[in-house]
């Protein structure tokens, strides 16, 4: 049983690669938090961390009986997006933000995916693709767009930390994208546990230290 993520700008094609591995493999798929919950008229700092939680959970029960599970999106996505916004747009500074996953990963009821696939493409094919995909509503677009610099290189990182934890996939054609994740399923990775402290403050105090 495998619990994978897959990450990438919005538009790059996270979804449809995923739908199309649970075609073709016995796999689910954890939506992102803004398909699988409706917000509150009155949301809390941490309300959308909550979340996250409920996730892996999800995720956790999920791998019981399927072969794959992928969650659609980080579950850590507060750090990374959070960062290459300089922490100033959201009311959920770093401290807060990592006080919450340290307890939640200490508690088991949060952890990390087996390996990251990061989907990665020209701004102007997303930006093509975005404006041709009319199933979807893909709200602050273009913002998303402008730090997609700094969201790769958080996940360049993350290799720093656990080489070949993250595997880039150039998302030319859905085809090649599940073919290159499909077969990159079963490499190994420096990740000895998915509730690694350890991972989790080194990827803390980068965040602390350096600037997106």
């Amino acid at each position: 049983m495998t619990l994978i993520c897959l990450e990438g700008a919005s538009g790059v094609g996270k979804s449809t690669t995923a739908d199309e591995i649970a075609k073709l493999t016995n796999a689910y798929i954890i939506p992102e938090v803004n398909f699988l919950f409706e917000r509150p008229s009155v949301e809390s700092n941490t309300w959308y961390l909550e979340r996250q939680v409920e996730r892996w959970m999800m995720a956790q029960d999920k791998l019981k009986t399927y072969d794959t599970v992928i969650l659609d999106g980080d579950i850590f996505h507060p750090f990374s997006y959070n960062w290459c916004l300089n922490f100033e747009i959201f009311n959920q500074n770093l401290e807060l933000i990592a006080d919450f996953y340290r307890k939640a990963l200490k508690e088991y009821k949060i952890g990390f995916p087996e390996k990251y696939f990061y989907l990665y493409s020209d701004k102007e094919i997303i930006r093509e693709r975005k404006d041709n995909d009319l199933t979807r509503k893909r709200r602050n677009f273009e913002k998303h767009l402008e730090i997609v610099d700094s969201h790769t290189r958080y996940y360049n990182s993350l290799n720093e930390f656990l080489p070949q934890y993250v595997h880039f996939v150039e998302a030319i054609k859905v085809e090649e994208n599940v073919k290159m994740i499909l077969g990159n399923l079963n490499s190994t990775t420096n990740l000895t546990t998915p509730y690694s402290t350890e991972f989790l403050e080194e990827i803390i105090n980068r965040l602390a230290n350096n600037k997106a």
